[in-house]
């Protein structure tokens, strides 16, 4: 699990928004030559790679806010049901007892032949057979109980309104920052299509200045046996399906999409994004990476790529191009590098 609260990460990225990387404002600010051209569809690649990230962390954020509201407005509605039945029964309970009273304030007065008949102090006799009747038949610690629940009752209903109230506010700050990261990264699928659209126009005799990738050995994979075998022949087998934001299979991924859904094919379960799969498992070292190790890219990490030995991966590299294999040290800076499986 991430350690950052929701909110927290909300700021974190409304800020990141506010003060990240300004994107060029016009066409004309692209780089016209091919290497330039390669480089800026390379960086803006990263970027859009890193803003997806935060786009499904966003996302997950949002959910865990619209859970809690519903949670919180499930809440108030009890406490507003508990506390109605509450004040129902110490109104009922109120009521009883002002009938009573003034039922036996009726029976009060002269009545001389009951005087007659009843000896010594007639008054103080009537007096106390009224105070012996309204006793037995109210209680008035039930009433106090009544009283004392209906209020009890009321401060909950209080203190679940205010709850609820919050829980809406942090959903509608989580949905805000949700379509904030979401625009962000539209606007960085339009700027990397036009610079594809213009890659893909250079000339024939250019196109090798196309090749972002070191050279890759040309050997066959041999896939280990056991769960690793089983993630690895997943993985391969979606060599050349499009990469796709947010997309998780079977069609189309992203590259924690891609690790997530073939350690799946094993029955093991990783985190959606590549920051959290960072976590799970054991470091090693570069020079021990063996098949089925998870490598980091970048600081924070923003991307992952499963490796297949000791100098080839597997990954879903970025928009514009397909699940590959490609060189370990080829694809970006490494941050780190986890062995999931023992």
């Amino acid at each position: 699990m991430r350690s950052s609260s929701p909110a927290v990460k909300v700021l974190a990225v409304t800020a990141l928004l506010l003060v990240g990387p300004a994107l060029p404002a016009r066409a004309e600010d692209a780089p016209t030559t091919v290497a330039g051209l390669v480089t800026h569809y390379l960086d803006l690649g990263h970027e859009a790679e890193a803003v997806n990230e935060q786009v499904l962390e966003a996302q997950d954020d949002l959910t865990a806010a619209q859970q809690a509201a519903r949670t919180a407005s499930a809440a108030a509605a009890t406490a507003t049901q508990r506390w109605q039945q509450a004040q129902g029964v110490a109104d009922g309970r109120a009521a009883a007892e002002q009938r009573l009273v003034a039922l036996l304030s009726a029976t009060r007065g002269d009545d001389p032949l009951r005087d007659l008949l009843l000896p010594g102090d007639v008054g103080g006799f009537r007096a106390a057979a009224d105070a012996g009747l309204l006793a037995g038949l109210t209680d008035d610690s039930a009433l106090r109980d009544a009283d004392a629940e209906a209020a009890g009752a009321a401060t909950l209903r209080e203190q679940a309104a205010t709850r609820e109230e919050a829980a809406a506010a942090a959903e509608g700050t989580a949905q805000a920052a949700a379509d904030a990261v979401r625009t962000r990264r539209d606007e960085l699928d339009g700027k990397i299509s036009a610079v594809r659209a213009a890659l893909d126009r250079i000339p024939a005799d250019q196109k090798s200045l196309l090749q972002t990738d070191a050279a890759v050995p040309a050997t066959p994979v041999a896939v280990p046996a056991g769960a690793v075998g089983t993630i690895l022949t997943f993985a391969l087998a979606q060599l050349g399906k499009p990469y796709v934001w947010g997309a998780t299979g079977p069609d189309s991924y992203d590259c924690s999409g891609l690790v997530q859904t073939s350690y799946a094919a094993a029955g093991v379960r990783v985190p959606r994004v590549s920051a959290d799969q960072a976590k799970v498992g054991q470091g090693v070292g570069r020079a021990e990476v063996r098949a089925g190790d998870l490598i980091f890219y970048y600081r924070p990490v923003q991307h992952v790529a499963m490796a297949l030995d000791g100098t080839r991966a597997v990954q879903a590299p970025t928009f514009g191009q397909p699940v590959k294999i490609s060189a370990i040290d080829a694809i970006g800076p490494i941050t780190m590098i986890r062995r999931v499986l023992p």
